[in-house]
């Protein structure tokens, strides 16, 4: 259905563009959003608004919250400025208060007591601002500034514990683009900067981190079937060094039905705090990061795709994409435990290694679409005994989605697998398959929607348990299926101008 992120990236047209999205769950979720827009001579606004409320809800009978309690509102308003037919200047601000209270069901509801104590509170304000400078020097070459500033609070609050910190980072970049008749050149430079500041007297784990960046990207015609795509980036972390990172890629049209792209590139990552593995432990006992005896995630990788399309009758048209990849990572960031009962942040001595193909194939016929979709994926660590699978990473996933739509409906089925997986503790799960149905009337001023989504009902409490341990003191098990079950949503998105309701 309609995405939010769909609604904040549009621009203000001419005509007045007002949009309300509204849904329902028989979960307990409720969902608000509004877009508007408007644009004059010199002027242009949007304004997108959401607000979502979900009561805690537990399908299963372990007593805990399988969603929490959850209250976000967000609001984002955009002015354009439009000081030439040839330049726009555009200021945004971006601000999401979200609060979540889960844990025993008894706490959320009522209060702490007895047996009941466990309980997770995750509070967070964002507030970030955007504005971006675009000039048009004339049909072949242009100028773009933009800036973003973004601050993020999050207290999150478990019994006995709290992690309490402040996060402020900034983005400014400045490039150029120039067009010629068979190439293409962009240039440009950045700045990057991210600081933490934890509010916690022993051993706070603040991090300031600084980047300086350059790059460059040509597109060249190299004949009338080929086209090279190079770039080169350059940049310079303050404490971790300098990164050079070139990508390339060749692109050959070899008829009108199939084409083929070669390409691969470098990579890296800043070691920072907030890894997936850190946030399963709430950052508890997470020893700081210690930046002289580490150093920086790379990344090295090759892709290649091919693309077939063709009629196979009148009205029957067929389309294949096949993508073969692989990537390999050094210095992976660990988190492991210590002799101590704390954790501390490590370099692999070994590569993350990554083998994978993902087939897409589109039939279409008048007004009806089948997609199929199959992901192979094989990521192992290459820094164990024996090379192990990454946990929670399924070597197969396989979807199909069937789609009828017209100027008056819409009507989708779906189907998703999911291969079996391992866990941290080399246990192997279940694989399972989730089936979906949405249904969804179009009219001049809006389309309402019922949607069924995986109405067979797989959680992840039939393979398994969720959870451990006792009421008082439980321990949560690791999540690779789904924990809230068949969940039935209504909506509607109003359109009061009119207008096509075809984009979500």
């Amino acid at each position: 259905m309609a995405d939010s992120l769909v609604f904040q990236h549009r621009r203000p047209e001419e005509d007045p563009s007002l949009d309300l999205l509204l849904s329902q769950t028989h979960v307990g979720g409720s969902t608000g959003n509004i877009f508007y827009s408007k644009r004059g001579e010199k002027f242009g606004v949007t304004l997108y608004g959401a607000g979502h409320y979900h009561s805690p809800y537990n399908p299963d009978s372990d007593s805990f919250t399988n969603i929490p309690k959850t209250t976000t509102l967000s609001i984002n308003p955009k002015i354009f400025y439009y000081p030439s037919e040839r330049s726009t200047l555009w200021l945004g601000i971006n601000a999401t208060l979200d609060k979540r209270e889960g844990g025993d069901m008894e706490v959320v509801r009522n209060e702490v007591g007895g047996i009941h104590q466990y309980f997770e509170t995750n509070e967070s304000n964002r507030i970030s601002t955007q504005a971006a400078y675009e000039l048009s020097l004339g049909d072949d070459q242009d100028i773009t500034v933009k800036n973003s500033v973004s601050f993020f609070d999050r207290v999150l609050t478990l019994p006995g514990y709290t992690f309490d910190g402040k996060q402020t980072n900034t983005f400014s970049e400045i490039s150029y683009a120039k067009r010629y008749d068979k190439s293409d050149w962009i240039f440009g430079a950045n700045l990057y900067t991210d600081s933490f500041i934890e509010n916690r007297e022993v051993m706070p784990r603040d991090q300031n981190d600084v980047t300086y960046g350059v790059f460059g990207n040509n597109t060249t015609d190299l004949a009338n079937s080929l086209a090279l795509e190079t770039g080169f980036r350059g940049d310079y972390s303050v404490d971790w060094g300098f990164f050079t990172l070139p990508r390339i890629s060749l692109l050959w049209n070899v008829n009108e039905k199939f084409s083929t792209r070669l390409g691969g590139g470098l990579g890296y990552k800043i070691p920072d705090l907030f890894t997936e593995e850190a946030a399963m432990l709430h950052y508890r006992n997470v020893l700081p990061l210690d930046k002289s005896t580490m150093e920086a995630e790379r990344s090295y990788g090759v892709n290649l795709d091919f693309n077939y399309r063709t009629p196979l009758s009148d009205n029957l048209f067929l389309s294949v994409n096949q993508l073969f990849y692989t990537t390999y990572i050094s210095d992976a960031l660990l988190l492991e435990s210590t002799p101590t009962g704390q954790y501390a942040f490590g370099n692999a001595p070994d590569n993350l290694q990554s083998l994978g193909s993902e087939t897409n194939l589109k039939l279409s016929l008048n007004d009806f679409r089948w997609f199929l979709n199959y992901a192979f994926i094989d990521t192992r660590l290459n820094y164990l005994p024996g090379s192990p699978q990454k946990p929670l990473t399924p070597k197969h996933n396989a979807g199909t989605v069937l789609m009828y739509e017209n100027e008056k409906w819409r009507i989708g089925y779906e189907m998703y697998y999911t291969g079996k997986q391992y866990l941290s503790n080399g246990a192997e799960t279940r694989d399972y398959l989730l089936l979906g149905l949405l249904l969804q009337r179009h009219f001049n001023w809006g389309s309402p929607y019922i949607n069924f989504e995986n109405f067979t009902d797989r959680r992840q409490n039939r393979f398994s348990p969720e959870v451990a341990g006792t009421i008082r003191n439980p321990v949560f098990q690791e999540i690779y299926a789904p924990t809230d079950g068949f969940v039935i949503s209504v909506g509607i998105l109003i359109k009061p101008f009119g207008g096509e309701s075809h984009e979500h």
